[in-house]
């Protein structure tokens, strides 16, 4: 049985596996002081807001769009992996959303 995808966690998991390694490399430029240099921690603060601003911003067009839904449970992005249906995004498929996913259509030509 295929495991259940949620568009929202995938998301969610590709950013924040992108963003740990930036971080990961970034630290490299700085090997006397790697974390504790005044640099790495402007870089980090910069690139997490940015990241998690992006983020919200794409979530809050899926919901729009009616492709995904918040949760009953309050998640916040900046809490990480969560061991949750959304994994820590604070989102889950709509129900049409998950019905189109499940029933395997192609999606419809829009032009």
């Amino acid at each position: 049985m295929q495991p259940e995808i949620q568009l929202a966690r995938m998301i969610y998991h590709r950013a924040m596996s992108t963003l740990k390694f930036t971080l990961e490399m970034e630290e490299q430029q700085y090997q006397e002081k790697g974390r504790q240099d005044t640099r790495y921690k402007f870089f980090k603060k910069m690139l997490m807001a940015t990241t998690y601003d992006n983020i919200r911003a794409l979530f809050g067009g899926l919901k729009d769009l009616g492709v995904i839904i918040e949760t009953d449970y309050p998640e916040d992005l900046k809490n990480g992996y969560q061991d949750t249906e959304s994994g820590g995004s604070g989102y889950l498929n709509s129900a049409d959303f998950d019905e189109w996913i499940k029933s395997g259509d192609e999606p419809e030509n829009s032009e």
